[in-house]
């Protein structure tokens, strides 16, 4: 009877790959059974383990992939181990820097202790890795000529220690650093780079590149919005037609301008028209009667960045154009306002 009784018990022990018989019924385990993760990344996989009270510490958790007995993957696990029951431990483990058709798979759980002791969970975590579709996330300040910015790059993911280069294109930065914070099994890495804006970076395309594990790129554009004062061009110009003078003023800043002429507190009859494209306005006057020909007409300028202003010349033209002509040579004007150097302010 007692030979008997042993047979079946080598039999029950060979067949569960476990050497604790109460194992079978005191042993589970909580875990999800599928995860996604993408290619150059990292996962977590959460997971608690209830043991029975016989078995004692200290316990190696394990995870790993193929044979029990020759194991192709071993993952080592994390505990916190906060919060649970006396018989709960945590058992999960990160996997870092996925490699696509590689770290794919079906993992499991063995736990050991004592002298010999083993047990490997029947239950299965199948590992499924794709192509990498997260791009880098980049954080702008609010941007204003002339002061210090500090732009950030984060590093797609959450992996403790990614094998990321990161690379900026479309502004010289004066300074640039590495950074990273986070919490157990989950960390945010990113560049910082420190520039000074100019204005001429308002609508400048600003590119965050990451190269994962030195072989998978992905990055993400920004477009710059710079603030600063405005700035009167040198398209600006007044001319008297006949006995009528006419002003245009163009100015850019971010956010666009308003125009004032104090020339107009001494006059009682003019007209006034004003246009904004793109941040520049342009102000048009007209003051019929008007004989200073070589008076100058001040232009004003202000946003709530601050203020410009600038002396226009008043030039003489022996006739006024008229009717489409005039509106012709307004649009050379407006035109080409765009395209003329920066006045001094």
């Amino acid at each position: 009877m007692l030979q008997i009784l042993f047979i079946l018990t080598v039999i029950i022990m060979t067949s569960s790959e476990l050497s604790y018989p109460e194992a079978r019924t005191n042993f589970s385990l909580k875990v999800e059974d599928n995860i996604t993760g993408e290619d150059g990344l990292c996962i977590i996989v959460f997971c608690v383990v209830t043991i029975p009270e016989s078995v004692s510490d200290p316990i190696r958790t394990t995870w790993f992939k193929g044979d029990p007995q020759n194991l192709s993957v071993e993952v080592s696990n994390f505990k916190r181990n906060i919060g649970f029951p006396q018989n709960e431990k945590e058992c999960s483990f990160s996997i870092n820097q996925l490699v696509q058709g590689k770290s794919d798979g079906e993992y499991r759980l063995k736990l050991e202790w004592g002298e010999g002791n083993m047990y490997i969970f029947p239950q299965t975590v199948n590992i499924t890795v794709k192509e990498l579709t997260q791009k880098p996330t980049i954080n702008v300040p609010l941007l204003t000529a002339g002061e210090k910015a500090e732009i950030s790059c984060k590093v797609p993911g959450d992996c403790l220690l990614p094998l990321a280069d990161i690379v900026w294109t479309g502004i010289r930065p004066n300074n640039t650093r590495l950074g990273a914070r986070g919490v157990p099994g989950r960390s945010e890495h990113f560049s910082i780079m420190t520039f000074y804006p100019k204005p001429e970076h308002h609508n400048t395309e600003l590119t965050c590149t990451v190269t994962l594990q030195g072989r998978i790129r992905t990055e993400s554009t920004v477009i710059l919005k710079v603030r600063h004062s405005p700035v009167i061009l040198n398209s600006s110009r007044c001319f008297v037609w006949g006995d009528e003078l006419r002003c245009m003023c163009v100015s850019s800043a971010v956010p666009s301008p308003q125009i004032s002429w104090p020339v107009l507190k001494d006059s009682t009859k003019h007209s006034s028209a004003v246009s904004v494209e793109e941040n520049i306005s342009i102000s048009n006057i007209s003051i019929p009667g008007f004989s200073k020909v070589s008076a100058t007409v001040e232009c004003v300028s202000e946003n709530l960045i601050g203020a410009t202003k600038m002396e226009l010349q008043v030039h003489n033209h022996a006739e006024r154009p008229q009717g489409k002509q005039e509106a012709i040579t307004i649009s050379i004007l407006y035109k080409s306002s765009k395209t003329f150097p920066l006045g001094k302010s």
